[in-house]
């Protein structure tokens, strides 16, 4: 089932199309807007995977803000609804899969939901249905309860800090030490660590359960296990993707496309924990590699525009990353392009001097004097 977002400035036609949507039981309308802007400030936290958008808006038209949602990194695919066709040619040129006309029917649902399938196949989509519950974890922790639209109102910032703990060690035990140490760290009193522990599980408990998520927990011999048997986890997905060597062909080509769509920033990023950070290095490094075999795959085709799309798109979302920028300025080198890598090069200089105090390193310096020799 793919996730959907809808925007129209005018209710009834909101209406009309989300029933329509979800009476093919293959879209499930977690957002609908009459604000372009709303929808645009929701989008990072919904992670819809296809936005309909009505292109004449008077606050921002469909088309400027399909713009804003690719320029945001967002793997979404547009789908544009409006009653005129003056705008075919337009929408197209943003990569919109399909632009339906109003009064729009069943059939042309239909026309789009097939079109949607050879972009972003139901084989590499994990099922979502509105019985289950949805985790993302990339960027920052977002929990959907079962049939939800809205993310879980964590109680305290502690509650919610638990949890993501415990759901780094899903289906693991794990000793009261480590996760007391983890969450209270500046915390040396026993007695205290105990009366914070239970009290935070059991607000834990109760959040999930007020969100209708299923879920295991235990403790037994000091040890705590939790287990969520039903509900999606956008990382779970990443993993089962990428946990073998990475190879690239035209059968597994749009499943590792999927896995570079769910990362939409760092593990954890926004959260801020310092226990996470070694996960988060593993999931950067299992999408710096996703990223170099998709440059190396376009790149032996001569395909540079794709080969710099995917890194430009890296890029959006770790603009400091060394690797990343490295294989941007070797592509660049490789075509032979001095005016982009020296582009480049000067830009990432300015970045890297005003957030980290220090300059490129040494192969980037290397590649900017070797362009200068071609």
């Amino acid at each position: 089932m793919f996730n959907a977002i809808i925007v129209d400035d005018e209710k009834p036609a909101l209406d009309v199309l989300k029933r329509l949507l979800e009476k093919t039981g293959q879209i499930c309308v977690v957002g609908s807007f009459m604000s372009p802007a709303k929808a645009l400030a929701e989008i990072q936290t919904l992670r819809p995977d296809v936005a309909f958008l009505d292109i004449e808006m008077p606050e921002m038209s469909g088309l400027q803000l399909a713009e804003k949602i690719i320029e945001a990194g967002n793997n979404i695919e547009i789908v544009f609804v409006t009653a005129y066709d003056k705008y075919a040619l337009e929408a197209f040129r943003v990569n919109a899969i399909d632009y339906i006309l109003k009064p729009f029917s069943s059939d042309d649902i239909a026309q789009a939901i097939t079109r949607l399938k050879r972009v972003r196949p139901l084989s590499v989509v994990f099922p979502l249905s509105a019985d289950e519950g949805r985790i993302y974890c990339f960027g920052r922790l977002s929990v959907y309860g079962a049939g939800c639209s809205e993310a879980v109102k964590w109680r305290t910032s502690k509650t919610e800090e638990l949890f993501c703990f415990l759901l780094q060690n899903l289906n693991s035990e794990v000793v009261k030490w480590k996760i007391t140490q983890a969450i209270w760290p500046e915390c040396d009193s026993e007695k205290q660590l105990n009366t914070n522990l239970h009290t935070t599980v059991y607000k834990v408990k109760k959040t999930l359960l007020s969100a209708n998520i299923k879920f295991d927990f235990t403790f037994i011999n000091g040890r705590y296990k939790l287990e969520l048997p039903d509900v999606y986890i956008d990382t779970a997905e990443f993993e089962a993707i990428t946990h073998a060597e990475i190879t690239l062909s035209a059968e597994s080509i749009e499943r590792y496309k999927k896995a570079l769509g769910l990362y939409k920033g760092n593990y954890l990023e926004e959260n801020g924990y310092f226990w996470s950070q070694s996960k988060a290095e593993e999931y950067s490094k299992r999408y710096r590699s996703l990223v170099s075999e998709f440059t190396k795959y376009y790149a032996t085709r001569t395909d540079y525009a794709n080969a710099e799309k995917f890194l430009q798109k890296a890029l959006t979302k770790a603009p400091l990353d060394d690797a990343l920028n490295e294989m941007l300025l070797k592509l660049f080198f490789m075509k032979k392009d001095t005016a982009s890598l020296i582009t480049h090069y000067n830009k990432i200089k300015d970045l890297y001097q005003s957030e980290l105090g220090i300059a490129p390193n040494t192969t980037m310096e290397e590649l900017l004097r070797g362009i200068f020799k071609l």
